[in-house]
């Protein structure tokens, strides 16, 4: 794959790195993921339906996609617009949430904060290409990506710190993700940042655009490891509430260790960038089938439902690194790849989350999460990358 024609003369700074992982940590952990910790205290306000509440996951999802595809299509040529378009929408959705009067305003204000996860991914994969160099790219990638669970971590402790303060909570979350986006912006030395609007960056490399024969089988994998991997993400907590008794600070502090464990995905980036992707997706999504098997098979006992969450967290964080890894090996654009395996990740996990929850009701938690865990299983050995994929 061709790179810019500009030379990277030197890695980028320290503040670089905080500033994306920050970005990534604000605006999926938090401005997004963080909606469903505080879904309780939500509905108390807002009086929400569980009806609703899942609609508006929903709606999160579909706004994601369409984040994304504006990232498909731009991230390439205009990173510092994605990367300002990520940090924003995240800053006023979640302002908005915490100042929200009504639920028409609220339901808006969650759909807007959602958007930012969509911009960012792209985003940061462009300029982590213009920032580093090339034999360090990969690991930056995951370092980059391993931001979500440092997000989760920072959700769960704001849920369990300021309880039914939840707009206190949302405050600091919207002053997080602008102060995120302002240090990666101002941290962005590359020479090709001069092209983000049409100056003299100028790439030798296909922008916006992918080969779709070469990203069919890492699309059917991401796919399938989003619908797998939903079943924690969407029902763990009630998984540990009504089948394992825990109590719902508990429950909150399992999602703590998720997200430990997917900040700890960090440690794994020099093995994900020394290592092939068939070998690290196997392994990674494994782990997650996994980690998600042990949530169905003894619910109450809570060492086992917080290890199984750091499992989880880590695996899953690392898998979706793998993904990223796997966009740069076979399309020309990495942020172009990247924004097209991340929708059919998001488009299966909303697809996962729907199926289970029809699976709990008809057959219980058990049955549903081995199920999820096949899936999972189906996806790390059947659609796994290829010895020798074009790059």
């Amino acid at each position: 794959m061709k790179r810019t024609l500009q030379s990277i003369d030197a890695p980028a700074g320290p503040l670089f790195a905080v500033g994306a992982v920050a970005l990534i940590a604000a605006t999926y952990g938090l401005a997004r993921l963080g909606y469903g910790l505080f879904l309780p205290a939500f509905s108390a306000a807002f009086t929400l339906s569980p009806t609703v509440g899942g609609l508006l996951a929903s709606g999160t999802s579909v706004l994601y996609c369409a984040a994304a595809l504006a990232g498909f299509r731009y991230a390439p040529i205009r990173p510092r617009l994605m990367t300002w378009l990520a940090g924003t929408t995240a800053a006023l959705g979640s302002a908005g949430i915490a100042a929200a009067p009504s639920t028409p305003f609220f339901t808006g204000a969650v759909l807007l904060a959602g958007l930012g996860a969509g911009f960012a991914s792209p985003a940061l994969v462009e300029l982590v290409q213009r920032n580093i160099a090339p034999g360090q790219q990969k690991k930056f990638q995951s370092v980059v990506n391993s931001g979500t669970g440092f997000g989760v971590v920072a959700a769960g402790s704001l849920a369990l710190a300021f309880g039914t303060s939840w707009r206190l909570a949302w405050g600091l979350i919207a002053v997080i993700a602008l102060a995120a986006m302002i240090g990666v912006l101002r941290a962005d030395a590359s020479p090709a940042s001069a092209g983000d609007g049409g100056g003299s960056g100028i790439t030798d490399r296909p922008v916006g655009t992918v080969s779709m024969r070469r990203l069919r089988r890492p699309i059917a994998a991401a796919f399938i490891f989003g619908a797998g991997s939903a079943a924690v993400w969407v029902h763990g907590r009630l998984l540990l509430e009504e089948e394992g008794g825990m109590p719902a600070a508990a429950t909150a502090a399992a999602w703590i260790a998720l997200g430990l464990g997917g900040a700890a995905a960090v440690l794994t980036a020099p093995w994900l960038a020394r290592r092939p992707a068939g070998t690290t997706w196997r392994i990674t999504v494994l782990a997650v089938a996994a980690a998600t098997g042990a949530f169905a098979a003894a619910p109450h006992a809570a060492v086992l439902g917080f290890a199984a969450s750091a499992l989880f967290g880590l695996a899953y964080t690392s898998a979706t690194s793998v993904l990223i890894i796997w966009a740069a090996q076979v399309s020309a654009s990495s942020a172009a790849g990247t924004s097209v395996l991340f929708i059919s990740l998001v488009l299966g996990q909303s697809a996962g989350s729907a199926l289970t929850g029809v699976l709990i009701d008809a057959a219980g938690f058990g049955p549903a999460f081995l199920t999820a865990a096949v899936v999972c299983t189906a996806g790390a050995l059947g659609f796994a990358p290829r010895r020798g994929e074009p790059r």
